[in-house]
């Protein structure tokens, strides 16, 4: 075994739940899955993220079932790596709410 320290030990990780996006707006409703189209939250975050020079400190990464469930939403959990401020998970609308989104994980791991 050997330790390793990536670059996201600085900030923190934001999890993305993928079932959201690829299984349950689809499923329960195809409205909304409609309105979203092929628009993915975790990739969205990463070209932010790149973008604006976060990435690298800060990783938005997809995951599985957060057990957090809200219809026509997607899970976010914004994970710090500072052991003093606690983990934040959000149930967010993956258009309309991911300007807010961002501004909180960099006022969170930033």
């Amino acid at each position: 075994m050997k330790p390793v320290f990536p670059k996201w030990q600085r900030g923190g990780l934001v999890l993305v739940c993928e079932r959201c996006s690829t299984e349950r707006i689809p499923e329960e409703s195809p409205e909304i899955a409609a309105r979203i189209g092929d628009f993915h939250l975790r990739d969205w975050l990463k070209s932010e993220l790149k973008a604006r020079g976060a990435w690298g400190p800060i990783r938005a990464i997809s995951t599985s079932c957060l057990d957090v469930c809200a219809k026509g939403c997607v899970t976010v959990c914004i994970d710090p790596q500072n052991a003093h401020t606690a983990s934040e998970i959000l149930i967010v609308d993956p258009l309309t709410d991911r300007d807010t989104l961002y501004t909180r994980i960099i006022e969170k791991l930033a």
